[in-house]
Formats: structure tokens, sequence, C-alpha cells
């Protein structure tokens, strides 16, 4: 996953609360990343921080600059569907004025479930962002019957038991006792 964050200069700071309780971060002007029409059902939160902490790795988070108590769980798609290729519209690439589909990143948006195992990722309405531009927009995969609801878990299980398999006919470590 490439990294979201861009270099911080010396000047002022506005602050995010994004744990509301816990602790509030500076946030640069160039950090923030502009949904101009907003997201469905949010179309007046507009400006948003994405956060990455190392403990909830691979999850990270979106958070709204301007309504503190709003912020999405995202997570890679690529991470989870090795498939996964989306195809974006010709009217999306030229709103997110993406000169190269390089500057384009793709994350999907998590539906957390109280059962971890039911926690699902959106691949058919994923969050394109122009990481050049930091423009960014919720979009419809192009003629491509991605599921809403694509389980995190049991592909995250999959992944696991491959390489599980792949590290056991290697000899390596994989073939070891596993302490828990």
């Amino acid at each position: 996953m490439r990294t979201i964050v861009k270099p911080v200069p010396q000047k002022s700071a506005l602050s995010v609360d994004p744990y509301s309780r816990l602790v509030a971060l500076p946030v640069h002007a160039e950090n923030i990343f502009h949904f101009p029409e907003g997201l469905p059902a949010f179309e007046n939160s507009k400006e948003f921080v994405f956060l990455c902490k190392p403990e909830t790795r691979p999850f990270f988070f979106m958070q709204s600059v301007s309504t503190p108590d709003l912020s999405f769980v995202c997570i890679d798609p690529f991470l989870i569907c090795a498939e996964y290729a989306p195809r974006i519209s010709e009217t999306d690439v030229k709103y997110l004025h993406l000169e190269s589909m390089n500057d384009a990143l793709v994350v999907s948006i998590v539906t957390v479930s109280p059962k971890l195992d039911e926690t699902t990722a959106n691949l058919q309405g994923p969050i394109v962002i122009n990481i050049r531009a930091c423009i960014c927009k919720q979009v419809i995969c192009d003629g491509q019957n991605y599921p809403v609801r694509y389980r995190i878990w049991d592909a995250l299980n999959r992944m696991d038991d491959l390489e599980k398999r792949a590290a056991m006919e290697a000899g390596g470590i994989g073939s070891c006792v596993e302490v828990h």
C-alpha cells in the first residue's frame, strides 16, 4: 500500500480529533483530501484525512475534518482480493483529474460487524484518490459486479492458508509448530 501522508512542512496546522476522547493530531492543508461532492449520504463532509496506526493494520481510518464524529474504517482492496481489477469510467477519470493511473490510490470502506468474521469491504463502490491533486470520489466499478459486502475474514483466512501451505511445501518456517 502506498503511503498517503505527505511530508509536513513547518507552518501552522489545524487539529483533528480522530478519537474524540483520546488525542488531537495536527493536520496540514496538504494532507487533506477533498471530495468535491462529498460521499453518498454524507454530502456535507467534503474534507478528510487518512490516519494509519501500526496496531490497526491492515485497516486505516478516513477521518472527516469538519465532522469529528465521522470516520470510516478502510482497507486496501488488493490486499484482500488478489483478483480485484476495478474499472474506473472515463467520466470519473476526468472528474478526478487523473493524468496517470500511477496517481490513483484505491481503497474500500469497511463495515465492521460485532461478529468480526462478518466484517465486510465494499468492492463495488471503492474510493478512488488522486494522490497528486488530493481529490477523491467514491465510484461504482464500471460494468463490473463486485460485492458490496465482501467478507474480509474469509479472504484473509484463505490467504493465511495459502501462505502456510506454500511455506510447508518449501520446508520453511511455516512448517514449524505455531505457538499461541
